[in-house]
């Protein structure tokens, strides 16, 4: 059997992460690390060979009973100044112990991003995961940045129906005029526009980067397991409309097969790949 050694996992996790490029804009993996999530809690009730997909993604198992739950955000050093698609969990831990951990600070040093650089954040959803990182002691992360978010995700999390520890970062950024809640799907920045996919949370979004004739989706959390692109339309237990999750994921992974996308997955251990006829496929540059 094919299988990840934990020290190919803990390299994963570790940062190292080659930037892409779209066109013009490279794109960087800011990354936090990984903790090992039960396998069995993903796609409940699909039957699924799992060896084979350990043989055929070795690097999304850590071992028989658990899969690599990485933590990325991306840096878009676009011609008009750098974007970011979501801003990291730190300062709030993951929901299991870290089995490797690069603290924020220093993951955006590997990266090469300084967060004064940073003009917009771009939210996909306001789990800590994705805006925890935005607030570190009561000051943004990213003093510079405009921070947009979908008004459903911010009634949820801001508006006490269903508070996370993103509230808190998420209420002084609003106190600093520093928010964004526009609804509609468009044009956020130069080439960079929002697409509501709601299911995984009522405002979840994914963000699609074009430069030219090249595109790259950010998926937000459409996916957590590669299995997931050659089966889309089977719920996740990660959902808390599955239904509706389900029918942004079927659309978004065939707008992005059809188009010939790369994709950027926010908690995959190798964060880009295309989505092909029989699934993920790894994708190491823009023309992998």
């Amino acid at each position: 059997r094919s299988r990840t050694s934990k020290a190919d996992v803990s390299r994963m996790g570790s940062g190292m992460h080659a930037p892409v490029r779209i066109g013009r804009v490279e794109v960087s993996v800011v990354c936090e690390g990984y903790a090992p999530l039960e396998l069995a809690d993903e796609m409940p009730g699909a039957e699924v060979d799992w060896d084979a997909e350990r043989a055929r993604h070795p690097w999304a198992f850590v071992d028989d009973d658990s899969w690599p739950w990485h933590v990325h955000a991306f840096g878009l050093r676009t011609p008009s100044g750098l974007v970011f698609v979501d801003a990291g969990v730190s300062p709030f831990p993951p929901v299991r112990p870290w089995a490797e951990h690069t603290p924020l600070e220093q993951a955006l040093r590997i990266a090469g991003v300084d967060p004064t650089d940073v003009r917009m954040v771009v939210h996909t959803h306001l789990h800590a995961d994705h805006a925890g990182g935005s607030v570190v002691d009561g000051e943004p992360r990213y003093p510079n940045a405009v921070h947009v978010v979908h008004p459903a995700d911010w009634t949820r999390t801001v508006g006490r129906e269903h508070p996370n520890w993103a509230r808190g970062a998420m209420q002084r950024l609003s106190e600093l005029g520093m928010v964004d809640l526009g609804a509609e799907d468009r044009e956020v920045w130069p080439g960079v526009r929002v697409v509501h996919a709601p299911g995984h949370t009522p405002g979840h979004r994914s963000v699609v980067l074009e430069d030219g004739e090249h595109s790259l989706l950010f998926t937000g959390d459409l996916l957590h397991t590669p299995i997931q692109i050659a089966r889309p339309e089977h719920p996740s237990n990660h959902d808390v409309d599955t239904d509706e999750a389900c029918r942004s994921r079927v659309r978004l992974v065939e707008e992005a097969r059809s188009g010939g996308w790369i994709v950027g997955v926010s908690h995959f251990a190798r964060p880009f790949g295309r989505a092909r006829e029989d699934g993920w496929a790894e994708a190491p540059s823009p023309n992998g």
